[in-house]
């Protein structure tokens, strides 16, 4: 476990942080970081001033670029074990894949975390960074925004839904109400059109009973008449002499 530390370790210190390959011609900057002498100069590309470091950041207006011997001499060692550089991500910390370096950094233009690598690079030179934290409490204070924002509208839509409840409610009472309106209405007209027709066949049938009455009365006129000329003839005879009585 010891060995494979001490090979790990070799590997980092032997290994550019830029292009994570064995150095090639190290050279130092101003805070003591090495970097491959091609590496920080396409990392400084441009520059005039202001010349920062893609590890610590560290920043001076000057550049200087010293010749990292000792380093060199540790290369040779290294490619002499036929060691390559590995990285491996420690204690779950997210890596850039690009630069196997940590992502600290959030990149505001592209909206995406970044290392300090990748910040110098001309990629993002000119791109709005920010550290990792201070990003993350922006985008929660956005959150928090947006989330009472949120919860104003839904309590306003609770507002509404009550409302269209109760009108609903009222809109039922009234709508029950009117068809018992209409409902009645209905049956009234009805009853008075039942009323009419019984009415009517009342009428027919008081005529009809006044008509039999009429015939029926015509009749025992008729025959109380003949009954009276009977009554009559009957009288007359029997006032007769007894020999026309009986003629």
């Amino acid at each position: 476990m010891a060995a494979r530390m001490s090979v790990e370790n070799l590997q980092d210190e032997a290994s550019c942080s830029i292009c994570l390959e064995l150095f090639q011609d190290p050279v130092s900057i101003h805070c003591g970081h090495s970097f491959c002498r091609a590496c920080i100069t396409r990392s400084w590309e441009g520059l005039t001033t202001n010349f920062c470091c893609p590890r610590c950041r560290e920043t001076v207006p000057q550049q200087s670029l010293r010749p990292n011997w000792e380093l060199a001499n540790i290369i040779q060692v290294t490619k002499s074990l036929n060691l390559q550089p590995v990285r491996e991500v420690e204690g779950g910390e997210n890596l850039c894949k690009e630069h196997q370096e940590a992502l600290k950094l959030f990149c505001e233009d592209e909206e995406r975390l970044i290392c300090v690598v990748c910040d110098k690079s001309k990629v993002h030179r000119n791109h709005s960074v920010v550290p990792m934290g201070e990003a993350a409490q922006e985008y929660k204070e956005r959150i928090q925004t947006q989330l009472q924002f949120l919860k104003l509208e839904q309590k306003s839509l609770q507002y509404a839904v009550e409302d269209r409840e109760d009108r609903v409610q009222r809109y039922t009472v009234e709508a029950e109400k009117q068809k018992i309106v209409t409902e009645y209405k209905q049956l009234h007209k009805f009853l008075e059109k039942q009323e009419s027709s019984l009415l009517a066949q009342l009428e027919q049938l008081d005529t009809e009973i006044i008509n039999v009455h009429k015939g029926i009365l015509t009749r025992l006129l008729e025959e109380t008449t003949s009954l009276g000329t009977l009554i009559g003839e009957m009288e007359r005879i029997c006032q007769q002499p007894d020999c026309e009585l009986l003629k």
